[in-house]
């Protein structure tokens, strides 16, 4: 082993060691103890966070849910209505031509 170049083993010997990722650690440790927020702290905020977002999106699809259901149920209000008027205009006809309209029974389904 006459000729060894100091140089190349060393460059080898520590950059197979690893020493890049001891560096990168080091320096994110040293920002997050600077910024004073440890590694825990800050991954915990971004979960609440994700937390936070998930929840307004779950309270918004909900609430426009509602806002389908309720126009939906005043569609079939209004549309019940108009048949009760239609139904007792015809009665007044009926009773104006001087027939008396057969009551009907109430159906098995139908409140009274």
């Amino acid at each position: 082993m006459g000729d060894v170049n100091l140089v190349a083993i060393l460059v080898a010997v520590l950059g197979s060691g690893g020493l890049g990722a001891v560096v990168t650690s080091v320096v994110n440790s040293v920002q997050l103890a600077r910024a004073g927020v440890s590694g825990k702290e800050d991954k915990r905020r971004e979960d609440i966070i994700k937390q936070r977002d998930a929840a307004w999106a779950r309270a918004s699809l909900a609430e426009a849910e509602a806002d389908r259901e309720e126009a939906r149920a005043d569609r079939e209000r209004e549309h019940r209505i108009a048949l009760q008027e239609h139904a007792a205009r015809l009665r007044m006809q009926l009773l104006k031509a001087g027939i008396e309209p057969v009551e009907r029974a109430p159906r098995a389904n139908q409140k009274e």
